[in-house]
């Protein structure tokens, strides 16, 4: 589990100034957002500190999941990768077979095979994640 406690803090500080710089520079009669951009960082801020306080307290137990899910995510990833690169096997060897029939542009081909393979990546990691 990725600690996002100073990316949230980065963005929740920049929140608020934006909203200072806009209720400083703002001459409009009418209502102000700034002071509900402001509200609004300070309750990111608030919730990422909060979030810290209490993510340092599951240290222990996290690094005791992050080894089981290492080696579990490491097979996942030996499986996925063979299983994709079988389909790109036999998807090359279709796509070769049809270009001496068939003039097809490489950009179409190429597009082909990404778009494919980001599919089955996609499909197979569920698959796996599902069944192992």
């Amino acid at each position: 589990m990725k600690n996002l406690f100073i990316q949230r803090f980065l963005v929740s500080t920049l929140i608020i100034i934006v909203g200072i710089i806009q209720i400083i520079l703002d001459t409009s009669v009418g209502f102000n957002f700034g002071y509900i951009i402001v509200f609004l960082g300070g309750i990111i801020l608030l919730y990422s500190i909060i979030s810290n306080i209490k993510s340092r307290k599951n240290k222990s137990l996290e690094k005791e999941l992050a080894k089981e899910y290492d080696e579990r995510d490491a097979l996942i990833d030996g499986k996925v990768a063979r299983f994709s690169m079988h389909i790109l096997i036999s998807e090359i060897l279709i796509l070769m077979f049809l270009t001496n029939f068939v003039v097809i542009p490489t950009n179409t081909t190429l597009l082909v095979v990404l778009i494919s393979l980001i599919i089955i990546e996609f499909g197979s990691r569920k698959y796996y994640n599902h069944f192992l």
